[in-house]
C-alpha cells in the first residue's frame, strides 16, 4: 500500500482522494497473463536516441518485462518532436488500447495537453498512467569559461549568455525567458531537438547554459565532473547554498513556476492510450511499481541519476494530472503561453 500522504508531499499539489477503480478478479488476472506471453510491448519514446529521456526508457524497456505477466519482449521506438508532444499524439491516436503500447513521451508533454498548445490532440487527464520512478530536480546550468560561476556572477554579468532549448513551450525556454524578464542577461536559442544536442552545444561552446533536470547529465558526468559546466540556481534545494530559482522570480510567478515544472512532480512518466483494459493496467502497474523495488533495477538507475526509492504509481500520477488540470486557471495558462510563445 501506498503511502498517499507521501506522495501528496512529494507532488506539491495537493492530497486529493486515489480512485479505487474496478475490481479485478483472480481469473482476469490469468487471462491478461495469458495475453502477455509471447507477444511484444511497444515502448514509444518522444525523443531522439542518446538523451536523458532516451536513456531512462531504455533502462525502463531493460527491466520491466521481468515483471510483467507472461514476460513479453519489449522494443524501443523513438518518435521525436515538440517536445513529446508527437509522441503523445501518437499514443492518444494511433495506438491501440490493448495494453501491448506504452509510451515516455518526455518530461513535459502533459502539461502541454493541460494548456491546449497548438498541435496537441489529447487530453491528458484521459490517457492510462502506468507510473514514474519519481520527482525530480532542476537546475540552471552554464558554461564556466563565460566566467559565471554563480548567480550573482550571471547577474552582473556585462554579456548575455545564450542558453539552448528543447522547445519554445518546454521549460528549457519558459524559465530562462521568466528570468530574462526580470532583467537577466539571457537569449534563448530555439532549435534543438533533444538533451543530447543541447549537451554537445554546451560542449562546444556553441551556447552558454541551459535549464533542465539534472539527470539530463547523465551520459555527460563529466561536463560537471570537469567543471566544463556548472549549476548556478536550482529548483529544489539539493546543494547547499545554491540559490533557489523561485527566490530569484517575483512571487506572482507561482503558479505560473507550479505549471511549468509540474515536470519535477511527475518526474519521468510511462503511459498507455486511454481505456486499456483494467486487468492489464493492474499488471503494468504492479510490474512497474515492482521493477522500482527491484535492486537490480535500482543499481543501474543510479548509474542514470534516475530516482529510486520513491516511485509513483498510476493511480497517484491520475490524481496529479486532474489535479494540476484543476489549478491552471485560465490567467496562469495566459501567462505560461506568453512565456511559451516569447522569442
Amino acid at each position: 500500500m501506498l503511502n498517499v500522504s507521501r506522495r501528496a508531499l512529494i507532488s506539491g499539489l495537493g492530497t486529493g482522494s486515489l480512485s479505487l477503480g474496478l475490481a479485478i478478479t483472480p481469473t482476469s488476472r490469468t487471462r491478461a497473463a495469458d495475453f502477455y506471453q509471447g507477444r511484444t510491448l511497444t515502448l514509444i519514446v518522444g525523443f531522439a536516441p542518446g538523451g536523458g529521456v532516451d536513456s531512462n526508457a531504455r533502462l525502463i524497456s531493460r527491466h520491466l518485462a521481468r515483471f510483467i505477466a507472461g514476460q513479453p519482449n519489449i522494443v524501443v521506438q523513438n518518435m521525436e518532436g515538440a517536445g513529446g508532444v508527437v509522441a503523445a499524439n501518437h499514443v492518444n491516436q494511433r495506438a491501440v488500447a490493448d495494453g501491448l503500447t506504452i509510451a515516455v513521451p518526455g518530461r513535459s508533454w502533459y502539461v502541454e495537453g493541460i494548456v491546449k498548445s497548438p498541435g496537441v490532440t489529447f487530453d491528458p487527464t484521459r490517457f492510462t498512467w502506468i507510473g514514474s520512478p519519481g520527482a525530480v530536480n532542476s537546475m540552471l546550468y552554464v558554461r564556466a569559461a563565460t566566467g559565471v560561476g554563480n548567480f550573482d556572477d550571471l547577474k552582473a554579468s556585462p554579456q548575455t549568455l545564450t542558453f539552448g532549448s528543447l522547445g519554445a513551450s518546454t521549460p528549457t525556454s519558459m524559465i530562462p525567458a521568466m528570468l530574462a524578464a526580470t532583467g537577466l542577461p539571457i537569449k534563448i536559442i530555439y532549435g534543438y531537438g533533444s538533451t543530447t544536442r543541447v549537451l554537445l552545444a554546451l560542449e562546444q561552446g556553441e551556447i552558454d547554459g541551459v535549464f533542465t533536470v539534472d539527470d539530463s547529465f547523465a551520459r555527460r558526468q563529466d561536463l560537471l565532473t570537469n567543471r566544463i559546466v556548472v549549476p548556478i540556481l536550482q529548483n529544489k534545494p539539493a546543494i547547499a547554498g545554491l540559490p533557489l530559482l523561485r527566490d530569484a522570480l517575483p512571487k506572482e510567478r507561482a503558479s505560473l513556476l507550479t505549471l511549468a515544472l509540474a515536470l519535477e512532480n511527475f518526474g519521468l512518466p510511462v503511459v498507455g492510450p486511454p481505456g486499456i483494459p483494467a486487468d492489464r493496467v493492474e499488471i503494468l502497474r504492479g510490474a512497474f511499481l515492482a521493477m522500482c523495488a527491484d535492486r537490480e533495477f535500482q543499481l543501474e538507475a543510479t548509474k542514470f541519476d534516475l530516482p529510486t526509492g520513491a516511485p509513483l504509481d498510476g493511480a497517484r500520477l491520475k490524481v496529479m494530472i486532474d489535479e494540476l488540470a484543476a489549478v491552471a486557471t485560465p490567467d496562469v495558462i495566459a501567462a505560461y503561453k506568453r512565456f511559451g510563445g516569447a522569442r
